[in-house]
């Protein structure tokens, strides 16, 4: 079971039979359907609620957790059999660019470098194999 980040803590995605969302492909989200007045207005409610649960947050581990966010993106592009190192190079890249601009301004930046430098590690090393691979 996976499990994703927000504010108020981590929660738990319940996964069904093949761990993806279903969706029924009939329903068509382009047409405006009508809400009544009182579920709108409870949604409303649940918006600034998750507004204000998200401004209690300091910016900058929001922003770190968006870092961590990448890191394991382009782990997992890393371990897939075989590696798509181009699909790993985006996140590598972006985690680079946010890592070094934002420096201290980011929580914990240190272990984000840190982390920085063991994926782009990852990186080569992957490479490295893939193409030293007698398969290919």
């Amino acid at each position: 079971m996976s499990s994703f980040w927000t504010p108020s803590g981590e929660h738990e995605v319940p996964s069904d039979s093949g761990g993806t969302p279903s969706v029924d492909p009939s329903t068509d989200f382009s047409s405006e359907t009508e809400i009544d007045p009182e579920t709108a207005a409870a949604m409303e409610q649940q918006l600034r609620e998750a507004q204000e649960q998200l401004l209690s947050v300091p910016a900058g581990e929001i922003v770190a957790n968006h870092v961590i966010g990448l890191f394991e993106l382009a782990a997992l592009h890393l371990r897939v059999d075989p590696p798509n190192l181009d699909e790993a190079r985006l996140p590598i890249d972006a985690m680079g660019v946010m890592v070094e601009q934002l420096g201290d301004q980011l929580p914990d930046h240190q272990t984000l470098a840190a982390a920085l430098h063991q994926i782009r590690l990852a990186y080569v090393e992957v490479q490295n194999q893939t193409s030293s691979d007698p398969g290919e």
